[in-house]
Parts: C-alpha cells; structure tokens; sequence
C-alpha cells in the first residue's frame, strides 16, 4: 500500500502543471537604487539652478546700458563751453572787428567787451591794410589777446558746469542695475576724462600761441629798431 500511495503521488505530481515564479524583492539593492535616484534628482535641480545663474550672469554681462551710462556723456563739454568751438586765431578780426563766427554769445560778448575796453588802435601805423611788418606783428597779438581772453571766459564757464555735472553724477555711483551697468558708466566716465584732458591741451596750446606772439612781436621790434639804426 506505501508503495502504490507513493506512486500514486508522484504521478499526480507529475501531471499537475508547474507553477509561475513568484516575484522577489532584494531590499539592499532596492535601497541603492533608491538613493540613485534621489542623487540623481538634485544633480538635475543643481543643474537647474546652475543654468539659471550663468543666464543671469550673462544678462548682467550683456546688451545694452544706455540708460546707465548716458546721463554721463554730457559731463565734459556736452553742457558748456569747449575749446574747440573758439575760431582760429587768425580768423578773431575782421575789418578790424571781433568775430568769434558761431561761437557761444555769452563767451564771445565778454571778449569783444574785454579787447574793446582796452581802447586799442587798429595798426601802429594808422594805415588800413598795412603791410608793414609793425602792423602784422601789432594785429597778430591783437588777436591772441582776444583769442586767450575768449578761452579764459569760456574755461572759468566751463569748470562751473563740469563741477556741478561731476557732482551729479557722483550722486548715481552705486545705482546701476548690474555689472554691464557699472562697466559702461566707467568707460563712460574714462571718455569723458579723456575729452577734459583734450580741454586743458587746448588751452595749454592758446597758452603757448600767446608766448609765439609775444616772441613774434619782440622779433620784429628787434628787426625795426636794428633797420632805424642802420645808415643808408
């Protein structure tokens, strides 16, 4: 009977179908791939706020300030008198009269006030259209004397105009809204440092013109006194 029971059970067991593996769950790799993915979720949102800054950064790098650095460009000579609106010398006189062409009124009127004050006749000779080389001599220091008396009067406008827009922009130091801002107001401020230093070249030169004049007029006068000395 052990026996048949035996075979019995095995062909039964034989004969019943096979059944399906059931699913395992290895919790040690589960937890490694867990903590994967979680690393890899704030790698991602790193990069996130990575991207983010280096887009802000070149915003702030980037495009255009001219809002920020405008209000600069004017701190020179933009509101006020320039050097280089002052005639050539040689062009001051005509007919004997001062002409400062196009130049600023208020710089020109003072001027012409100043040389005709001095109540100074046209020529030593008292010929129109001289050509002796007294009377050139006489006319060219005529109008250095005016030219200088002009950059004299529009310098000292000058300085007052340029100190009050210096102290202007000194108030916006510390408002631009990023880097770019601050960087274009600089190069701004460096242009403009650059054309007050071409401010101060111009008067330096009208400066050194005088003196030319003054030599050229000692030189003639050295020419004249040795020719009335000289028999003939």
């Amino acid at each position: 009977m052990r026996r048949i029971s035996a075979a019995v059970l095995a062909t039964m067991a034989a004969l019943s179908p096979a059944r399906a593996d059931m699913p395992v769950i290895d919790k040690t790799n589960y937890a490694v791939a867990r903590k994967t993915a979680d690393t890899t979720a704030k790698i991602l949102d790193t990069n996130k706020d990575v991207l983010a800054t280096v887009e802000k950064t070149l915003q702030a790098v980037t495009g255009d300030r001219g809002g920020d650095a405008g209000s600069l460009k004017d701190l020179a000579i933009g509101n006020g008198f320039s050097v280089s609106s002052v005639p050539s010398f040689d062009k001051l006189l005509k007919d004997g009269m001062p002409d400062f062409g196009a130049m600023n009124g208020n710089v020109a009127e003072a001027a012409s006030t100043f040389i005709n004050g001095l109540k100074l006749v046209r020529s030593l000779s008292g010929k129109e259209g001289s050509g002796l080389a007294s009377d050139k001599s006489y006319e060219e220091l005529m109008r250095t004397v005016l030219g200088v008396a002009a950059m004299i009067n529009g310098s000292r406008q000058a300085v007052e105009t340029r100190r009050a827009a210096l102290e202007g922009a000194g108030q916006g130091i510390g408002q631009a809204t990023d880097v770019k801002g601050s960087i274009d107001q600089n190069t701004q401020l460096q242009v403009q440092t650059g054309l007050t230093l071409n401010e101060m070249i111009g008067v330096l030169g009208a400066g050194v013109q005088s003196l030319q004049a003054e030599n050229q007029r000692r030189l003639t006068d050295i020419s004249n006194t040795r020719k009335a000395l000289t028999y003939e």
